[in-house]
């Protein structure tokens, strides 16, 4: 486990704070922002990451750690590994803390039930990234959407190309312990890419985690959300894919893209292949705009989910009982508009604009301190 504090936390009460707002004009978003110390004692935030591993998921537990400290809250930070046993036992150790809300990143969705009950006998609240948890509150992109909107991009390339069903596979990657929600991305992908290009038409619950040959014209392999295993998966199925087929290839997350990719190209095939990320890291960004197959990345900006976490924990705090699901910023994104949202090193610079499921996050006023979101 590594623990991070602030070392500046403020011990401020509610007669501080409203001193304070009143000194700086008592403006609607003044109060807002110093919600989160007008308390007795500081906010104290448990964070279980899913790894700290992968490039995609450390930009989310640093961007979480520095947007809580910078709001003077106080912040432990766990590492679940991709592993069920290591995320039942970094529960038990949240929660022994006592921390104000625990923030849950588990990419098992079995183990679900479990986590809830030890997090429910302590009474402390908490939310599940990404991945369900029974009676917790969730945060999470729409996996479906981006899924629809990949496949709508990448298959708008493979007909400017004149590639067609009949020359043309789907190969997708999937992380098969991570649950329905969390695949809907991949499993979405070949449902609309089949409509487009006319591939045979399967229901998305056809697709399911033992799913390898999806029809003639879709390949399903299981890449464990992570680089490596998406790598060794891909490398080992393209040996049964004749060599002369064009490849439309998605996986669950950058990681995931990173490994299929090099897969691809060390097959000699990346010149027939046309690749969309999910999850907008620094090395895909850079994929996006160098690589020309690299053609589509759905950007879920998870450098930035951390602003949004912090404004939902502060909002609990404050009794605020969040939507059945509280949604992540999101957008598929091309080279045409890359610039627009990221800057050259991959630093978010505009987020998506609020929608009806995760416009409360403004009351707190951390979105408006801490982020530029369009619209905002």
């Amino acid at each position: 486990m590594t623990k991070t504090y602030d070392r500046n936390t403020v011990m401020a009460t509610r007669r501080h704070i409203l001193a304070a707002a009143a000194a700086l004009g008592g403006t609607a978003l003044t109060a807002p922002i110093l919600a989160a110390f007008a308390q007795d004692k500081p906010l104290k935030f448990a964070f279980a990451n899913v790894t700290e591993a992968g490039e995609l998921f450390k930009q989310l537990g640093d961007g979480f750690v520095d947007v809580a400290q910078k709001a003077g809250i106080t912040v432990s930070r766990y590492d679940n590994k991709f592993d069920g046993v290591t995320a039942t036992n970094n529960a038990r150790l949240m929660v022994q803390e006592q921390p104000d809300v625990i923030f849950e990143y588990n990419a098992v969705e079995g183990i679900g039930p479990a986590l809830r009950r030890t997090f429910e006998q302590a009474n402390i609240p908490f939310v599940a990234i990404n991945v369900p948890v029974p009676g917790g509150h969730w945060f999470n992109l729409v996996n479906k959407d981006l899924g629809i909107e990949a496949a709508d991009t990448v298959v708008g390339f493979a007909k400017e190309k004149g590639w067609t069903a009949d020359d043309t596979t789907v190969l997708i990657v999937q992380a098969s312990a991570s649950g329905v929600e969390v695949n809907d991305c991949v499993r979405y992908f070949y449902v609309r890419a089949a409509e487009l290009m006319g591939f045979p038409q399967v229901d998305p619950e056809a697709i399911s985690a033992t799913t390898t040959v999806i029809s003639p014209a879709g390949v399903q392999v299981d890449g464990k959300a992570t680089l490596e295993d998406s790598y060794t998966s891909v490398k080992n199925v393209l040996q049964t894919i004749p060599a002369d087929r064009n490849l439309l290839l998605f996986t669950v997350n950058d990681d995931s893209a990173v490994g299929a990719w090099r897969a691809v190209q060390e097959s000699g095939r990346g010149e027939k292949t046309l690749i969309g990320g999910l999850g907008g890291s620094i090395a895909a960004l850079k994929e996006l705009r160098e690589n020309p197959q690299w053609v589509a990345e759905g950007s879920i900006f998870i450098a930035n989910w951390g602003v949004y976490l912090v404004a939902m924990g502060i909002a609990i705090t404050q009794s605020v009982t969040p939507p059945a699901l509280t949604k992540s910023p999101q957008a598929v994104i091309t080279k045409a508009d890359v610039d627009k949202f990221y800057d050259a090193a991959g630093t978010a610079i505009l987020l998506p604009p609020l929608v009806e499921e995760n416009r409360y996050l403004a009351d707190t006023g951390i979105l408006q301190k801490y982020a530029k979101i369009e619209g905002l």
